[in-house]
């Protein structure tokens, strides 16, 4: 592989314990339950949209909420402004992950960020992490019209890197990384830690599975 290319949230750092504080603030501010850590994990990885829609639908019942409702809405911008300030507060960067991208740059590959999350918030948390730099290019939630699984994001990385889909890997832990990589041509590397949602990770079709991101340095 020539490049390697990398979801942010249950991939390279364990973000849920943030998003799901900020996220039930914002609930609570609503006027609702919060969905806690381990619900909360399950609707990590396809945006924040997709969080804060999972989350309304839980805790009112109402399967039909989407983005469009002006709750949804509301409560969108409550989670953004309360998790500005918080986003790494406790927010911790998989066990192997600083040494694999270090070890990977100094092999010559080269290493992209690939993820769903709004770009403010990339910004905020890779200094944080000291892994700002690791990256030769970034492509946030944000940046184009479609997120993961859409091939979109995996196609901006490749063409600023200057490099053909079967030169690359996606490596990710959710439904939305698997499907941007098969739509993309890049091989698809799934971690079996993360925010998997109701994805069997071992029997997912995905063509490498890793227990853990030092395998990655062999």
């Amino acid at each position: 592989m020539q490049a390697y290319l990398f979801d942010f949230d249950g991939t390279l750092v364990d973000s849920a314990p943030d998003l799901t504080r900020a996220l039930d603030l914002a609930l609570a501010r609503a006027g609702l339950d919060g969905v806690g850590l381990e619900d909360g994990k399950r609707f990590v990885g396809h945006g924040a949209g997709h969080l804060v829609t999972e989350a309304l639908r839980k805790t009112t019942g109402d399967p039909t909420i989407s983005m469009d409702s002006p709750l949804a809405k509301l409560t969108m911008s409550v989670f953004l402004e309360v998790y500005e300030p918080l986003c790494a507060e406790h927010s911790v960067l998989y066990p192997g992950a600083l040494e694999l991208l270090h070890h990977l740059r100094s092999a010559g590959k080269r290493l992209g960020l690939v993820t769903n999350k709004p770009r403010r918030f990339v910004n905020l948390m890779l200094p944080a992490f000291g892994i700002e730099s690791l990256f030769d290019t970034i492509v946030a939630g944000d940046d184009l019209p479609t997120k993961k699984p859409d091939p979109a994001m995996v196609h901006q990385a490749l063409s600023e890197l200057n490099l053909a889909p079967e030169t690359a890997c996606l490596v990710g832990d959710s439904r939305a990384d698997l499907g941007a990589a098969k739509n993309a041509g890049v091989a698809s590397y799934l971690v079996t830690f993360g925010y998997h949602g109701d994805l069997d990770v071992r029997h997912a079709g995905a063509d490498r599975v890793i227990e853990h991101l030092s395998e990655l340095m062999e």
